[in-house]
């Protein structure tokens, strides 16, 4: 449990980042171009390509994430590599999945569009590690421009680089997530 539990605090870093919010509709467009960009964070997760993984974080928190540890977004990708090769070589990812038709679509106050969008990770530990685990958990949607970026919200460190990076998010309670054994 504990390699398990150092995996998603690693995930949640690497992937860094309700209040009351009225509801808001997305353009066709938009939902395509949500729809591609987990596509693309799904197939690097199992790739473990943590270039790709990265790729979907906002570049702002990247940045700020970065800073705060004195390194370049370079070395934190790397830095990152490495972790997640070391954690995965004990791990086996049995699933990972989005679930986009079950989002939540909310607007902040300066009228930005995000989305909060069911999440679970299955995981085989092995016998050792006390076998399979599910996580679940909401993933940020956030509408950058024209641009989707998706970050796990339910570390408070990340939360708070999130707020920091976007002072619109400041008054957002992210939802919590979960890890729980998976019964054979």
């Amino acid at each position: 449990m504990r390699l398990f539990a150092r995996f998603a605090i690693g995930l949640g870093l690497m992937l860094a980042l309700a209040a009351p919010a009225l509801a808001q509709a997305i353009t066709p467009a938009q939902h395509d171009a949500l729809a591609a960009r987990i596509e693309s964070f799904d197939s690097a997760m199992r790739a473990s390509d943590m270039t790709g993984i990265m790729g979907v974080v906002p570049p702002a928190v990247l940045d700020e994430i970065a800073k705060q540890n004195n390194i370049t977004s370079e070395q934190l990708i790397a830095a990152a590599q490495q972790q997640i090769d070391a954690a995965m070589a004990n791990i086996t990812l049995v699933s990972f999945g989005m679930e986009l038709d079950k989002a939540e679509y909310k607007t902040l106050p300066d009228n930005s569009t995000y989305a909060l969008i069911p999440t679970e990770t299955v995981m085989d530990l092995g016998p050792a590690g006390g076998g399979k685990f599910r996580a679940t958990s909401s993933t940020l949607g956030l509408l950058d421009g024209e641009t989707w970026y998706l970050v796990r919200v339910e570390d408070p460190q990340q939360v708070a680089i999130l707020k920091t990076v976007y002072p619109a998010f400041a008054d957002v309670v992210f939802p919590t997530g979960g890890i729980e054994p998976v019964a054979e």
